[in-house]
């Protein structure tokens, strides 16, 4: 018999323990960082999260026998997946568990016993809570600290999810690219050509006229992502909560946005590396802790970015003489950028794994692949 339970997430108690389980089961890594606090709790408050205005979620904690956490799991329905891919479709996520494949088992069989009743034949996985969240488990490259909504995850999780019956649905990749030693020359010179072209250029994010321009790079995401591989529209809930986060953390001249006669036709956006400043802090849950990451975050910043939308509108990708000018003319901005303001480490975040032009992108600029993330999926019989 184990020695753990599995109990349903429903009291502040439970709650407590959710939020604690990756801490307890990674306390020794030193690459782990747990999220902020307040952030994580609103995972699991229907009022305060915008996943719950088109979906719904259950969670589970599994506590030993002296009342420890040592697992979580989450299970959840997207209506706007569903819409858009099946109804047949369900996904687990917040997963986390000490090693011991049993466990993962049962976490597993306890998620799918919860989709299987509302209706779900494929459970898809790990999404925390939706794709446009943190996405997908890490299974390489595990000797660096995690990005700014990208999971860290112990170097058992795969195999034992494997182990439960899951096989891959599809690999992210992680580039990284250290801004000081300077963009390849061919990139430099392409990325000039641009300013030849009638009508185009490249700007900064305009803080002064937020709305209009946040809804500038969420029109240019949703082009250009349209056709990937597990994309969701964003809710008005979604880019509501996304904005808000924004303002907090932004740093603007890190946040681009090409124009073409006044359209916009790409966008790269970037943003400081909170996890950086959270490193050690326990997700800043008490007040002297919450002053040290606000320090570490405005004051000595992070030296580490993540670069976590970048898009070219389909029709000028389309256009092989013009589509290569705009990405390379981000990729410069980018690289530029992040060197101007004294970072020393940028992350480009995710990559479909068969997404070669974007990665042909990364690579041109001197970026290496050195994590994956690693999607799951399991037919429910």
């Amino acid at each position: 018999m184990p020695d753990y339970r599995i109990l349903p997430v429903t009291d502040a108690k439970t709650k407590r323990a959710f939020l604690a389980a990756p801490g307890a089961v990674l306390k020794d890594n030193p690459n782990f960082t747990a999220p902020l606090t307040m952030d994580a709790k609103h995972r699991l408050e229907p009022a305060k999260h915008p996943f719950y205005g088109h979906g719904e979620a259950a969670f589970w904690v599994a506590l030993n026998s002296d009342g420890r956490p040592v697992g979580r799991i989450s299970a959840q329905i997207n209506q706007r997946h569903q819409d858009r891919y099946g109804k047949g479709d369900g996904h687990f996520g917040c997963i986390a568990g000490e090693d011991d494949p049993a466990l993962y088992r049962e976490l597993l069989r306890t998620a799918e016993a919860w989709l299987k009743e509302r209706g779900c034949n494929l459970a898809i996985g790990p999404a925390s809570l939706s794709v446009n969240e943190e996405f997908g488990l890490l299974v390489d490259g595990f000797d660096t600290p995690s990005m700014l909504l990208m999971g860290y995850d112990p170097t058992w999780a795969g195999g034992h999810i494997e182990a439960a019956g899951y096989t891959k649905a599809k690999d992210l990749i992680a580039y990284r690219y250290d801004p000081r030693q300077g963009l390849p020359r061919r990139v430099t010179a392409f990325a000039a050509k641009l300013e030849k072209v009638d009508g185009a250029r490249i700007r900064c994010f305009d803080k002064r006229a937020f709305d209009h321009d946040l809804a500038a790079v969420l029109a240019v995401f949703n082009d250009a992502w349209s056709e990937n591989w597990g994309y969701v529209p964003m809710s008005e809930k979604e880019i509501k909560a996304l904005a808000d986060a924004f303002k907090m953390i932004a740093d603007y001249g890190l946040i681009f946005i090409v124009e073409i006669n006044g359209r916009p036709v790409g966008m790269a956006a970037s943003l400081p590396n909170v996890n950086e400043a959270l490193s050690g802090l326990g997700g800043a849950s008490s007040p002297l802790a919450l002053l040290k990451f606000l320090w570490r975050l405005k004051v000595r910043k992070p030296k580490s970015a993540r670069i976590l939308l970048m898009g070219v509108v389909k029709d000028i990708q389309a256009d092989l003489a013009l589509g290569p000018l705009v990405s390379m003319t981000l990729v410069k901005a980018l690289g530029d950028g992040h060197a101007e303001r004294g970072y020393e480490n940028m992350e480009m975040s995710w990559i479909l794994e068969d997404n070669i032009p974007m990665r042909r992108i990364a690579e041109s600029g001197g970026a290496e692949a050195y994590k994956t993330y690693r999607v799951y999926q399991k037919a429910l019989l």
